[in-house]
């Protein structure tokens, strides 16, 4: 059996992909332990450190691959002409051969090489899987686009294939949702996180309902089992100051005051969770402005590198504030209520969704509202005095939603089982 997951991020610098990552390699590994597993990943160390028996795969092969050369595609994309992007896939995967000597003409026999690996694995896969992400939607169709690329390589070979924990929209771009309609329809698997944008979409795009699955997010296995005993009495904060958030790094200096004034009247440390630490967004040195100034900050006690120890970190809290979907997830999973502040598109179809499926403790403040300092802080405030109160509720919403999201899984391996067996059969002849 050999298996190849296409995860949200390579370089396993954010742990809630992480997080969705590990809960992916570790069921499939439980289903079949013989199993050979390959994860799409360009640091090695830390995907040893999060699935120590995982074979990394370079992305070079695969980026190479539908990116050398890219006109075809760039000029879709600027004249918003979806064929001539279709027809820059369909070439590459019905020519291999050529696309390989045209990347060994341009980037030399090292890079050629590469995308001849990147092939064979995916042809000779008997499952290719994208583990838990936010990345089907415009926001980032440059990440996307190869995954569903990869995912037609796979089908046209006779590869099964699946999408598991998935947050999938918007999209709103005429390339990105010409490669949506023509490949996940013929995805055997989908599981989406919330119900609100993903189903309507795949509808839309032409993807059969009784292949939707909608799970809740990967992660709250590992949240919900490494959940504390109690609520603990600090305000988590994390703030994601990125291009996709559309929250740039002058706004520290508003949302420092309201976050702060809430924090004094219940007389809350302020504790940083640094879910990204991607250089370019580093959660921690943004926490470090907003903090500033505030006499109680709270040191860290756990080691922030793993998905438990920032799940345990954030058990230390009894409210979380959070851009970052991940933020929320990594609370509302162990019974402790969210505000979550956001600006972007992006995050709106992420953490409305996400409050939707918890049913109570998310509230979600819009940064764009006039009175959003005002109401930023009178929410910090209501879940601080109603913690107790709905963190019962929130604990079964996880129940069900990790019962779901299993239940899956184990849909999966009976798709899969077919296909094992014949393998098996054709074996021992």
């Amino acid at each position: 059996m050999r298996i190849f997951i296409l995860p949200s991020s390579v370089h396993c610098l954010n742990l809630g992909d992480v997080a969705m990552m590990q809960v992916t390699y570790r069921r499939l590994s439980e289903f079949w332990p013989d199993s050979e597993i390959h994860i799409l990943n360009n640091a090695p160390d830390l995907l040893k450190l999060y699935c120590p028996k995982a074979k990394p795969v370079p992305t070079l092969g695969q980026s190479a691959y539908y990116t050398t050369p890219s006109y075809l595609t760039r000029m879709a994309i600027r004249f918003a002409r979806p064929v001539l992007s279709e027809f820059d896939v369909i070439w590459r995967h019905g020519l291999p051969a050529l696309a390989e000597t045209v990347v060994r003409a341009r980037n030399g026999e090292k890079t050629a090489s590469s995308v001849r690996s990147f092939l064979e694995l995916v042809r000779g896969c008997d499952l290719v899987v994208a583990s838990g992400a936010g990345q089907i939607t415009t926001a980032f169709s440059g990440a996307c686009t190869p995954l569903l690329n990869t995912l037609e390589l796979a089908q046209n070979d006779g590869v099964r294939t699946a999408i598991m924990g998935q947050g999938i929209g918007p999209i709103d771009e005429p390339c990105l949702r010409a490669r949506a309609a023509k490949v996940l329809p013929k995805v055997d698997l989908i599981c989406v996180r919330e119900t609100l944008t993903g189903p309507p979409l795949l509808k839309s795009l032409g993807v059969s309902r009784d292949r939707i699955v909608v799970t809740g997010d990967d992660a709250i296995e590992t949240v919900y089992q490494n959940r504390q005993n109690a609520l603990g009495q600090c305000i988590g904060v994390n703030l994601r100051v990125s291009w996709y958030s559309d929250i740039p790094g002058d706004w520290t200096a508003a949302l420092r005051h309201p976050l702060q004034e809430a924090a004094r009247e219940v007389c809350a440390p302020l504790i940083s969770v640094p879910i990204s630490r991607h250089p370019e967004e580093d959660d921690s040195g943004v926490c470090v402005r907003l903090f500033y100034g505030y006499p109680s900050v709270a040191e860290p006690i756990n080691d922030l590198k793993l998905v438990e120890g920032m799940v345990r970190e954030v058990g230390r809290c009894r409210v979380m504030l959070t851009t970052s979907y991940h933020g929320g997830v990594f609370a509302l999973a162990q019974g402790i209520p969210v505000v979550a502040w956001l600006k972007s598109k992006y995050f709106a179809a992420k953490l409305y969704g996400l409050a939707n499926q918890f049913g109570v403790g998310c509230d979600v403040i819009t940064l764009e509202e006039a009175d959003w300092a005002a109401r930023l802080k009178s929410a910090i405030l209501s879940a601080w005095d109603s913690a107790e109160v709905v963190r019962p509720h929130l604990l079964a919403a996880a129940s069900a939603q990790l019962a779901a999201s299993q239940n899956a899984y184990e849909r999966l391996r009976t798709i899969i089982a077919p296909t094992i067996s014949r393998e098996l059969a054709y074996a021992d002849r």
